[in-house]
């Protein structure tokens, strides 16, 4: 009995202590607005990739990216702590943007960040308009 117990005790804390990071999609308030790419970088500068569009990240995880042209590509985001999620499926251009993220800076106006992969040098800035 106390071996079953004790392997009980033991099953639990490995669960609890292998929890995920929690994805957070309810703080949307402080990405509220549009948003603009003001730098990319993979393998070299590839800012102008993305100069006309505007981004919206939307409550419940919805990512959309207005061009100039008015075409409209949808995506999704999410973060957690340490990482802020990236998908636009297979879209051409946007694609490129598709990744987990380290967060290195966040702030009502800014979003820095760089690729999880250290041997990467890969980066994304938005920008508020």
């Amino acid at each position: 009995m106390f071996l079953r117990i004790s392997l009980y005790a033991l099953l639990l804390f490995t669960v609890v202590s292998c929890k995920r990071e929690s994805v957070n999609n309810n703080n949307t308030e402080a990405l509220s607005g549009t948003w603009r790419i003001n730098y990319y970088w993979d393998q070299k500068d590839e800012t102008s990739n993305f100069s006309s569009y505007n981004f919206m990240f939307n409550s419940g995880g919805q990512l959309m990216a207005h061009a100039n042209s008015g075409a409209v590509v949808t995506g999704t985001w999410s973060e957690t702590s340490t990482k802020f999620i990236i998908n636009f499926g297979s879209d051409p251009v946007l694609s490129d943007l598709n990744s987990e993220w380290l967060k290195t800076e966040r702030t009502g106006t800014v979003i820095k960040l760089k690729d999880d992969n250290p041997s990467q040098d890969d980066q994304l800035h938005f920008i508020k308009n």
